[in-house]
């Protein structure tokens, strides 16, 4: 499946300069209009702020448990160690 401009659904060729500047739109005329869609509030973010970050904490990977710690031995009087 090719990629498409994510504002007007033009296909993207990746290996043409201008493409690849303007990520995932074909043109600074599609980023900027798609900006313009964000900032005069026609796309909006379909959760609240605080439920986003719970979903996130509930998906987290548990962190990863460490063997414990060997105790040390001390001060050794060997030079060479």
């Amino acid at each position: 499946m090719a990629e498409r401009c994510r504002y007007c659904s033009r296909p993207l060729d990746r290996r043409e300069a201008a493409h690849r500047r303007f990520g995932p739109f074909c043109s600074e005329r599609c980023r900027l209009a798609e900006l313009g869609q964000w900032f005069g509030e026609r796309y909006v973010i379909s959760r609240e702020v605080e439920q986003v970050a719970d979903d996130a904490a509930t998906t987290a990977k548990a962190p990863l448990e460490l063997p414990p710690a060997e105790p040390e031995t001390g001060p050794s009087n060997d030079i060479n160690s």
